[in-house]
C-alpha cells in the first residue's frame, strides 16, 4: 500500500529527466515531477559528505556513528525547513531500528529504510535509475535517496494541516495524496508518526529550534 501512483506519471516524471522505462511495473508513488524537484534543490547532493557534526544531531543518541554522516548529508539535501538530519534519522528509527540488513519480502519493502526497490531506483542517481536494484540494498543508497523523496514530496505537502517534518514522515509512509485527504489511513499510522516525534525529539541538539505546527 505503501507510496502507491499509477506508472503513467512516473514515466511522464522520467522521460523529463531523460531516463527510459522499460520492463518496469512502475513505483507505488511516482516521482514529483522534474521542475518540481529544481524548485527543493538538486536530485544530488551539492557537496560531499560532512563529518559528524554535533550541529544537527546530538552526539548521544542513539544513532550509529557509520550513519550520521549519510544523514546529515540527505537532511541538508534542499532548503525545505522541515527536512532535517533529525527527521531523516527519526524516519530510519522507526522504519528498521537503523538495521541495514532488514527484509520483509511479504511487503517487497528492505533495508535501513525500508525501500521498495522498484521505488528506490526512482531516487538514486539519475545515471542509476535505468534499473531496479536488487536487495540487499545498502545504506548508502539507501539514505541519500530517503533526502531527496523528501525533497520530492515536499511541495505536494505544502499547507497541508498538521506538523510539517511529521506530514512528511507520513507521506513517506502511506503517500501524499492519503495525507492530504487527512483521513482513516492517517490515522492508522497515529502509532508511526508518534515515534518519529518522540525520536526526531531525542535527535536535535539542544540548540534546534522545534517543528511548527500541530499533530498531522
Amino acid at each position: 500500500m505503501r507510496r502507491q501512483a499509477a506508472l503513467g506519471i512516473a514515466a511522464a516524471a522520467l522521460v523529463a529527466l531523460g531516463v527510459a522505462v522499460s520492463g518496469d511495473a512502475g513505483p507505488r508513488q511516482a516521482p514529483v515531477p522534474a521542475q518540481d524537484r529544481a524548485q527543493h534543490g538538486p536530485a544530488t547532493p551539492t557537496s560531499s559528505r560532512s563529518p559528524e557534526d554535533a550541529a544537527w544531531l546530538r552526539t548521544d543518541a542513539d544513532i550509529p556513528p557509520r550513519y550520521r554522516s549519510l544523514i546529515v548529508e540527505a537532511g541538508r539535501m534542499c532548503g525545505v525547513p522541515q527536512i532535517t538530519p533529525a527527521l531523516v534519522a527519526a524516519i530510519l528509527k522507526t522504519e528498521s531500528g537503523f538495521d541495514p540488513g532488514l527484509s520483509d519480502p511479504a511487503k517487497d519493502e528492505y533495508g535501513i529504510a525500508r525501500w521498495t526497490p522498484r521505488v528506490l531506483r526512482y531516487y538514486l542517481p539519475p545515471d542509476r535509475q535505468h534499473a531496479v536494484p536488487e536487495p540487499p540494498l545498502t545504506p548508502e543508497d539507501s539514505i541519500p535517496a530517503l533526502g531527496r523523496m523528501l525533497c520530492a514530496i515536499a511541495p505536494e505537502l505544502e499547507g497541508v494541516p498538521g506538523d510539517p517534518a511529521l506530514n512528511l514522515a507520513a507521506g513517506y509512509r502511506i503517500a501524499t495524496w492519503r495525507v492530504q485527504k487527512q483521513g482513516a489511513e492517517l490515522e492508522r499510522i497515529r502509532p508511526y508518526l508518534d515515534q518519529v516525534r518522540t525520536s526526531m525529539l531525542d535527535y536535535r541538539p539542544p540548540s534546534s529550534p522545534p517543528s511548527s505546527g500541530g499533530a498531522p
